[in-house]
C-alpha cells in the first residue's frame, strides 16, 4: 500500500492467496524447515508478485493420502487446482490453490506451480504450459503468482466458484483500520521508525491514498499519538502534497488530524500553505 496505487480488491486476494498458500505449507507440506514468503511489488508494470515456496514431500506425495490412484507429479498438480480437492477436509477445503489460481488470471496476471518432476504455467487466457523435464525433480513445492493492479478485478467473482462459500473475504483494511464508529484510523507511530525524509512521506502518502480509495465513504482519521517531531520535507511530502491533491473540499470532509504536538500542527500547517500560495501562483 506504500509503494503503489492498489485497489481494495487487489489488497485483499494478495492477502487471501498468501494466507492460503502458506497455511498449506503448515498443514500439508511436512517440510522440517517451513517455507519461504517474497512478495515484490512493480508499480511500473502495474501489478505484485509473490512466490511461495517448502521443501516438503511434494503434492504427488500430499494427494496420495486422498487418490491413492495417482501416479505423476502431473497427475497430482492437476488435481490441486481443482477446487475442493485437498488430502484432509479437517485441515481445510483444498480452494487455496484453486482460489489463487482464480485471483491471478482473472485480474489479468498469472500463475505457476512447480513440484517434483512438473511443473504448470497459466496465464490470463487460460493457456497452459508444461516445460519441465521429467528427470529433472524439485524437493518440494514452489507457487508463484502475479496480481495484476490495473484491471477491473474483483476478489468475489474471481472467489465465486462452487465449493467456495464465502465470496467476500474479510481483509486487512477491515482488521487493521476501520473501526465500529464509521471511521479509518492510521496510527502514525506504527507507520514509520522515522519522520525526517521526503521518502517516508512520499510511501505514507500513498498509503492514505489506497486507504481513502479502499472505502470512499468513511473519513480517515490520522492519529499522531507517540510522534514528537517531524521534518518540513516529511510534513510537504506527506500533507502538503496530499491536501493539494485532494483540493480544501475532499480533504476537509475525509482527512482528520489527531493527537497531534503543536510544533507538528504548525509544520503541517505551513507546508499546506506552502502549496496552496505555489498553486496559485502558478495560474
Amino acid at each position: 500500500m506504500r509503494n503503489m496505487s492498489v485497489s481494495r480488491d487487489v489488497i485483499a486476494g494478495l492477502e487471501w492467496s498468501i494466507n492460503e498458500i502458506t497455511d498449506n505449507v503448515l498443514n500439508h507440506s511436512r517440510s522440517i524447515y517451513g517455507g519461504i514468503v517474497q512478495v515484490s511489488t512493480f508499480p511500473k508494470n502495474s501489478s505484485v508478485s509473490f512466490a511461495i515456496a517448502d521443501s516438503g514431500v511434494g503434492i504427488l506425495e500430499t494427494l496420495k493420502e486422498a487418490i491413492p490412484t495417482l501416479l505423476t507429479d502431473r497427475q497430482a498438480i492437476g488435481e490441486a487446482i481443482k477446487a475442493g480437492v485437498t488430502r484432509n477436509n479437517e485441515l481445510g477445503q483444498g480452494n487455496g490453490l484453486a482460489g489463487t489460481l482464480r485471483i491471478a488470471t482473472k485480474s489479468g496476471g498469472s500463475f505457476s506451480i512447480t513440484s517434483g518432476r512438473s511443473m504448470l504455467h497459466i496465464y490470463e487466457n487460460n493457456s497452459k504450459e508444461r516445460n519441465r523435464k521429467e528427470y529433472e525433480k524439485y524437493q518440494g513445492t514452489v507457487i508463484t503468482a502475479e496480481i495484476k493492479t490495473d484491471t477491473n478485478f474483483t476478489v468475489s467473482e474471481a472467489l465465486g466458484f462452487e465449493g467456495y462459500s464465502d465470496s467476500t473475504p474479510i481483509d486487512i483494511i477491515e482488521t487493521n483500520y476501520e473501526n465500529e464508529a464509521g471511521s479509518m484510523i492510521l496510527k502514525m507511530f506504527d507507520e514509520s521508525t522515522g519522520f525526517g525524509n521526503r521518502s517516508a512521506g512520499r510511501q505514507l502518502r500513498q498509503k492514505v491514498q489506497n486507504l481513502l480509495r479502499a472505502n470512499p465513504e468513511i473519513p480517515l482519521i490520522i492519529n499522531w499519538e507517540g510522534v514528537p517531531l517531524i521534518s518540513s520535507s516529511f510534513a510537504d511530502e506527506f500533507m502538503g502534497k496530499l491536501f493539494l491533491e485532494m483540493g480544501p473540499l475532499s480533504f476537509g470532509a475525509r482527512i482528520r488530524n489527531a493527537s497531534m504536538e503543536e510544533l507538528i500542527r504548525s509544520l503541517l500547517d505551513k507546508a499546506i500553505a506552502q502549496r496552496l500560495t505555489q498553486a496559485n501562483d502558478n495560474l
